[in-house]
């Protein structure tokens, strides 16, 4: 345990109570100050009162809250915190609705590709120091969408209707259905009788397995 880990405070903030504990706890066991929250209210709160050397943060906190309005807030207010970013998906498109609110100087991790607790850290240091990451990932052999495809398969997991999506492009019924076939087949899914694309592509979101280009 160094003492540079030990002096260091950060805040942990994902709606998942899971990965919350698993972060928070292991942190906590190589010496870090940690304080958790599962909103970007409560995250938000917490950043205030903590003053903390960095915030770890998910991006997607579920329907009406986006971590990159949590991310933007605490770059504008407290500029000299560091920011990693630990997301389930490649790109901050499939998780969030206004990927642009995110700061630059963020280090971005995907979490089926953290290896190890010590990675974590590394990116903490890494966010504090002024390392920052470039979000984009083209190194995985993954399907890859457009934003335009991100945008309605992150509407899709939310539970949106074609109908609901077509109101939220400005578009019609037909025109999402066009979408919808050519974003399953940048998947590779199966779109015969007896399958279900839309649930396919949903698990594909929730495990991280797309890229956008």
């Amino acid at each position: 345990m160094t003492v540079e880990s030990r002096a260091l405070r950060v805040v942990v903030a994902d709606d998942d109570v899971f990965t919350v504990s698993l972060v928070s706890g292991g942190l906590a066991a190589r010496g870090f100050e940690v304080s958790s929250a599962t909103s970007v209210a409560e995250a938000l709160a917490v950043v205030a009162e903590t003053d903390p050397h960095a915030l770890i943060s998910d991006l997607n906190f579920g329907a009406g809250e986006s971590g990159a309005d949590l991310l933007a807030e605490v770059a504008e207010e407290y500029p000299w915190i560091g920011i990693v970013v630990l997301t389930s998906h490649r790109s901050p498109e499939l998780a969030v609705p206004n990927p642009r609110r995110i700061p630059p100087g963020v280090v971005y991790l995907v979490k089926s590709q953290l290896g190890a607790i010590d990675d974590l850290i590394d990116a903490v240091h890494r966010s504090i120091s002024g390392q920052a990451d470039d979000v984009t990932r083209d190194d995985d052999d993954v399907p890859t969408v457009t934003a335009a495809q991100a945008d309605v398969l992150r509407l899709l997991a939310e539970g949106a209707s074609t109908r609901a999506l077509a109101e939220h492009r400005g578009t019609t019924v037909r025109a999402v259905e066009t979408m919808l076939t050519r974003l399953f087949a940048a998947l590779g899914l199966d779109t015969g009788e007896s399958a279900n694309p839309r649930v396919a592509a949903v698990t594909m979101w929730q495990r991280g397995g797309i890229r956008v280009r």
